[in-house]
């Protein structure tokens, strides 16, 4: 499948899951309140954190792994099993120490819906980590169907968990059982439909968790930049200013469609590509263009705040206590149109096994986040933590931008400022798409 299509379609899955999202996050926004809200996005951060670092870069690894060793299939998905389920003990001691120190920053979530969530983690990182062996096979089709399948599940589980009982442990509830729902058709994709029988590869294994290793810190440490300041506002503030600030995250990530959607493809595209050189034009070109419709629309939505944009969080998540997100998003959106640029970058050093390059560049825009946190959030509150998430954006970026020009000699010019070849090369697929028959 020709990259534009592939981009195409991931796009607008992309989109999809989006307004999925959306629709997952206005029921639970109507129905539990900021306060239940704030609850919910406490445990569902803990579950982010957990899988994060138990994950051991699986996700990666056979997406990268794949792009060279396609007939390792069947050991890649074996080592992945025995992983992914053996790294899930190392739940178990931190349950207890919660149980008997309650840490401060998850004051607000129970017992049960934390042993919820561990319970959830090992399946959630196994149903990444075989949707990613699709990706890896670059079955782009199959990738974004599974992703969508996905959201359609946490939607209408979601909705009948809730309408059972109207609670945080409902909603999730409904996150495991969509996840085991999945992984059982994942596994009749893989194991019956497709004949793939896991085995195991203790070499292949050692290579995979070196690698992984590698790019799972990196985005561990990158996630520190966009979701440790939900720890942080659950410790200073209201549980309530957690599910606002929520909303404004939520609503300022729809313009990482643009770039998350090329980034995606660009990874397993530059893992097996030949010729580099053509490689680094190409990346460059879809920066270019990808940075411009980011920033445009993050402007569009600035304009719009006072007669648009607040009185449709208000109307839409069911609330006037939801109206200081607008505030937060407006903080949010400079160094979420900046991080564009790294999204694709990042993904082309990793595609070409520079990963360390992206741990050191999460490691400043790390130091960037909690620092400013600390001092902001205190002071400003949810608009504090959206000023220092910005910051951590573009001090990501920036490194980030230094280690690409160094790797591929490019020049700042040829990443960021949009040309007249790509204004005409956008005119012309909308003309072919407009010319094309339905």
């Amino acid at each position: 499948m020709g990259f534009t299509r592939s981009v195409i379609i991931t796009f607008f899955s992309n989109s999809f899951l989006f307004f999925l999202s959306i629709i997952s996050t206005t029921i639970l926004a109507r129905l539990l309140g900021p306060d239940g809200k704030g609850v919910f996005d406490v445990a569902n951060n803990l579950l982010t954190f957990a899988t994060l670092f138990l994950g051991l870069g699986l996700a990666s690894s056979n997406v990268f792994f794949l792009g060279r060793k396609q007939e390792h299939l069947e050991q890649i998905i074996g080592n992945n099993i025995l992983l992914t389920f053996a790294g899930a003990l190392l739940l178990i001691p931190f349950y207890f120490l919660n149980a008997h120190y309650h840490f401060q920053f998850l004051r607000s979530v129970s017992d049960i819906q934390i042993l919820i969530v561990l319970v959830t983690v090992p399946f959630i990182n196994y149903k990444a980590a075989m949707i990613n062996v699709l990706l890896g096979m670059q079955d782009v089709v199959e990738y974004n169907r599974l992703n969508i399948l996905d959201k359609i599940l946490n939607v209408l589980l979601l909705a009948v968990f809730m309408f059972v009982l109207v609670s945080p442990s409902s909603a999730l509830l409904a996150t495991l059982a969509g996840t085991i729902l999945l992984i059982i058709w994942i596994q009749y994709i893989l194991l019956l439909r497709a004949k793939k029988y896991p085995s195991l590869n203790f070499i292949l294994m050692r290579e995979m968790l070196g690698y992984g290793f590698k790019a799972q810190l990196g985005n561990i440490i990158q996630k520190l930049n966009y979701r440790l300041d939900v720890f942080i506002v659950s410790y200073f503030l209201p549980i309530g200013q957690v599910g606002i600030y929520g909303i404004a995250v939520v609503m300022g990530e729809t313009l990482w469609g643009i770039s998350g959607s090329i980034a995606t493809i660009v990874f397993p595209l530059i893992s097996a590509a030949r010729e580099k050189k053509e490689m680094y034009i190409f990346t460059n070109q879809v920066t270019r263009i990808s940075f411009a419709l980011i920033t445009f629309f993050s402007l569009l939505l600035f304009v719009l705040k006072e007669p648009l944009i607040k009185p449709f969080i208000v109307l839409w998540f069911g609330s006037t206590a939801f109206a200081p997100a607008t505030e937060a998003l407006l903080w949010l959106l400079p160094g979420i149109s900046i991080f564009s640029i790294s999204n694709i970058l990042a993904n082309h050093l990793a595609g070409v096994g520079l990963v360390s390059r992206n741990i050191y560049s999460s490691i400043v825009s790390a130091v960037v986040t909690v620092t400013l946190d600390l001092l902001l959030i205190p002071r400003l509150g949810i608009n504090g933590a959206a000023i220092a998430s910005s910051c951590s954006y573009v001090a990501f970026t920036l490194t980030t931008l230094i280690f690409y020009i160094n790797y591929t000699h490019s020049r700042w010019q040829d990443i960021l400022l949009l040309k007249r070849a790509d204004l005409l090369l956008i005119k012309t697929a909308l003309e072919k798409r407009l010319r094309k028959p339905s």
